[in-house]
């Protein structure tokens, strides 16, 4: 199973982890995770996060704003907080659409600065699938 943002959230909830709107506020844009393979950047878009991941979780990609961005749980589940399927025109629309009024002008105003440089979704995408077929041979 593979989740994605509230999917990351509602998974390590079900499995006795917390989830709650982050104290600090939003993650919006361009962002970068660091990995025991080195860094990880995707966009994100959240408030919410798990702020305690459950006990059977190893946490594969975080930084000093979302601590648990990524996790696996075994070869079972593999989760994601920041949105590996949102390009810079996704975020774009998001900052036009929901982020005006609900996300500070600071925060929006620095996403759109970083609109249009590269992530790392395809590389995520690789990790995603070697997931499933790890998972799938046993």
């Amino acid at each position: 199973m593979v989740g994605v943002c509230f999917g990351h959230q509602i998974i390590a909830q079900a499995l006795g982890g917390k989830v709650e709107k982050f104290r600090d506020g939003w993650a919006v844009g361009r962002k970068t995770y660091e990995t025991p393979d080195g860094n990880l950047t995707l966009n994100a878009w959240h408030q919410d996060q798990v702020v305690e991941r459950p006990a059977d979780a190893t946490v594969i990609a975080g930084n000093a704003f979302c601590e648990n961005a990524a996790l696996v749980y075994g070869k079972k589940a593999f989760t994601v907080q920041p949105h590996p399927e949102f390009d810079h025109s996704v975020i774009q629309k998001l900052i036009e659409t929901r982020g005006i009024g609900t996300v500070s002008e600071e925060l929006l105003e620095g996403a759109r600065a970083e609109l249009g440089k590269p992530t790392d979704s395809p590389d995520f995408a690789k990790q995603v699938a070697a997931f499933f077929r790890d998972a799938r041979n046993g």
